[in-house]
């Protein structure tokens, strides 16, 4: 079922069961949703910016948003009530995620990129890095955490057929189309992919 302005109000699913959506005035953004066994969630929007700030779930409990005036989530707070701050560069690329705990303790990951924007070295709360590579093109090609690294190879079409971890590496094939048709995993086996007229997966054979 539709509203006016072609939003859906109320969807049935396979076993008859239907869940009901409502609106807020005059906006495409759901306000409510209400569940087969009557339970509730609830949306509510920045009025000015008309940004998710909090959703209410069917026990109470809230997640909230808070955001930097040029639209950024500057903090969440979990349904636990537990709060994850974030920090930016002048690009809006993330710098900084500082995760607090009930004790007050401080996780903190910290992001290292480059003039691109692409991401150098992410650090982990133990200090343990991770490091990530780029070819000329701008693809990446290595992820290193100093334990597993990973490695990957594209084809002139910018398409992943490679992709390696240790003594493991998966291979990938398309159709003349561009749809991944096979896939061919560490131990030998083989998934291939089978897609509908459109592009649309129809099966993965084994």
């Amino acid at each position: 079922t539709y509203n006016a302005y072609g939003r859906v109000t109320a969807e049935r699913d396979e076993l008859g069961r239907i869940t009901h959506y409502e609106y807020a005035d005059n906006l495409h953004l759901v306000s409510r949703r209400i569940n087969p066994d009557g339970s509730q969630l609830r949306y509510r929007y920045d009025n000015s910016r008309l940004l998710l700030t909090e959703i209410e779930n069917e026990r109470g409990e809230r997640y909230q948003l808070d955001y930097y005036p040029n639209g950024l989530i500057q903090q969440e707070t979990g349904f636990d009530g537990r709060r994850t701050a974030y920090e930016y560069d002048l690009n809006g690329q993330l710098l900084k995620k500082t995760e607090f705990g009930d004790d007050g303790s401080e996780l903190v990951t910290e992001y290292q990129r480059d003039a691109a924007g692409r991401l150098l070295v992410k650090t982990l709360p133990d200090g343990e890095e991770i490091h990530y590579s780029y070819d000329a093109l701008g693809r990446l090609v290595n992820v290193d955490d100093g334990h597993w690294p990973l490695a990957y190879e594209y084809d002139v079409q910018d398409r992943l057929i490679t992709e390696h971890q240790g003594w493991g590496t998966i291979r990938y094939a398309y159709d003349s189309v561009g749809q991944l048709s096979h896939c061919r995993l560490p131990d030998g086996s083989t998934l291939d992919y089978r897609h509908l007229f459109g592009g649309r997966l129809s099966s993965i054979d084994l």
